[in-house]
């Protein structure tokens, strides 16, 4: 008897976990395709860990349309695209905009004064290459304290990486 009553609860519990954790996912052009496509089977949990190549991606797609998943094909190639992207080898990392919009500011007020924006964007540096790039900058006189060092390091990490 009190099985019943409780069925129900853990089920709506069950639910509005995985949407939240389906909120969870990072934006993007297949993110949509994700939800509807994949979630309904497994958890982002089990997408998240997978870090595959697009390759990798494409036969585990097509593993899953064998197993009855239904992939349109003006869906597929924006689903995996983004599953290399955000779920790579090498995955995409995200930050709050808060967090980024911070970095920018710092950008702007500690670092063009002395250069413009156009020097940065040519160095495209490794995270290493980008900490060496602002202890030179600290040693010429940029006031950066370790927390603005390690929110700018991220972006610039993130926003002009080192080309491959």
């Amino acid at each position: 008897m009190w099985a019943r009553r409780l069925a129900p609860g853990v089920l709506v519990a069950a639910l509005s976990c995985a949407a939240v954790a389906a909120q969870d996912l990072p934006p993007g052009g297949g993110a949509d395709a994700l939800r509807s496509r994949c979630l309904g089977c497994h958890g982002p949990d089990v997408i998240r860990q997978q870090r595959l190549s697009r390759d990798g991606w494409s036969r585990e797609l097509d593993k899953m349309a064998g197993w009855g998943a239904v992939i349109d094909t003006t869906d597929r190639e924006p689903l995996l695209a983004y599953l290399a992207v955000e779920f790579g080898i090498t995955p995409r990392q995200h930050v709050s905009a808060a967090a980024d919009g911070a970095a920018t500011a710092i950008l702007t007020t500690r670092c063009t004064g002395c250069h413009g924006l156009d020097l940065v964007e040519q160095q495209r540096l490794d995270a290493a290459g980008w900490r060496r790039e602002l202890e030179k900058m600290i040693g010429w006189g940029a006031v950066l304290t370790t927390s603005d060092t390690e929110a700018l390091l991220g972006h610039l990490a993130r926003q002009y990486p080192a080309r491959r």
